[in-house]
């Protein structure tokens, strides 16, 4: 994957406006919702097939920020084309895992078994978020990609 940083701020600006949105979130929560996008150019400790993943930091005080972690050079999982339709996923997708932990629906530490129907729950809403904006180019096609792998997970 390659930073792009037009597509970031583009998808990452209408991921937030949905999620928000669709939860009807406090401004107090709006606040605690702090995170940032990198890309790791070395050295990717994560699952493998992970195309990102989300990290929350520590603070002595203050909202816990969040990080979102991409890897850095890894092929794409589709063409660049679809580029845009997967950011929008994947940072809809994390900022639905946020909500969900700043309202205490889930916690942040979960063992492995609580964590792969947590992603599948997360997809779900994700794909509840998007579902308005199913023309646009590449996303009908992302979703059906992640649905085969969450429905892979809940069988």
């Amino acid at each position: 994957m390659l930073p792009c940083p037009h597509i970031l701020a583009e998808t990452s600006a209408l991921a937030e406006e949905l999620v928000f949105e669709h939860y009807g979130l406090s401004s107090r929560l709006l606040r605690s919702l702090q995170y940032e996008a990198r890309f790791l150019r070395e050295g990717w400790p994560f699952p493998e097939e992970a195309l990102a993943v989300l990290v929350r930091g520590q603070r002595p005080r203050g909202p816990e920020p969040y990080c979102i972690f991409f890897p850095y050079g890894r092929p794409l999982p589709c063409s660049r084309a679809f580029l845009p339709a997967l950011m929008l996923y994947i940072f809809t997708h994390e900022l639905v895992h946020m909500v969900r932990f700043v309202r205490y629906e889930v916690p942040y530490h979960l063992r492995m078994e609580k964590r792969e129907e947590e992603e599948i729950r997360v997809h779900a809403k994700a794909r509840e978020i998007l579902s308005p904006l199913a023309h646009w180019p590449g996303l009908a096609e992302t979703l059906e990609r992640f649905d085969r792998i969450y429905l892979r997970k809940r069988s």
